[in-house]
């Protein structure tokens, strides 16, 4: 148990991390992931101020989505039918950088830097760094699509979770069904795993 609690860890950080979302974003994409502690395929849908991230990878299977006009996400664990429910800050405008990374508290709290412009995969990308306030959570690099208002490729190391990277291929734009965002019925919900960073319930 505390090994699943772990990679929910893990994947919340990514979904920081691979989250850029603007009010007119509409797209799904497939999630490449590799680290020392989790490695594995997943795919990504956005659409407005929602997202659905769904993940194998070395646990059985992860779903996370996320709503920012509700102000929350939900990491869904279908091999036990459970969900743990979350609370996300942010300035109300979508999931950039500088907006939802900023304005996490507590441990995920960072400074986000602006660095550059590079292109990954045919899309120019800001390239912003982010640093933790807690040294344990290191530091991760971004690529943010100026295209697509959402960051394409991450970079993460710390000591925590260990040193892991991800990015988004085979992006298609449209056609994202709002079924996707909805609890699916049958689920339980768990209490908060004690993770440093992970904000609390209200």
């Amino acid at each position: 148990m505390r090994l699943r609690f772990f990679m929910v860890f893990v994947v919340f950080l990514a979904i920081f991390a691979l989250s850029g979302i603007s009010f007119a974003s509409e797209f799904s994409a497939d999630l490449i992931m590799k680290g020392s502690a989790m490695s594995g395929k997943g795919k990504v849908w956005v659409k407005g101020q929602k997202m659905r991230q769904e993940f194998g990878g070395q646990m059985g299977g992860i779903i996370t989505i996320m709503d920012l006009d509700k102000g929350f996400s939900w990491v869904l664990m279908p091999a036990n039918k459970s969900y743990i429910k979350s609370k996300t800050n942010t300035k109300g405008k979508g999931f950039s950088p500088d907006n939802f990374v900023g304005m996490q508290q507590g441990q995920m709290a960072a400074q986000v830097k602006r660095v550059g412009t590079e292109t990954v995969d045919g899309y120019k990308c800001d390239k912003y760094l982010i640093t933790y306030k807690n040294k344990q959570m290191g530091s991760m690099t971004q690529w943010f699509a100026k295209k697509l208002n959402y960051p394409i490729k991450m970079i993460n190391k710390n000591s925590m979770a260990g040193d892991f990277t991800s990015q988004l291929e085979n992006i298609k734009k449209g056609n994202v069904k709002d079924s996707l965002f909805k609890l699916p019925s049958g689920y339980k919900e768990m209490k908060q795993p004690q993770i440093p960073g992970m904000p609390v319930k209200e």
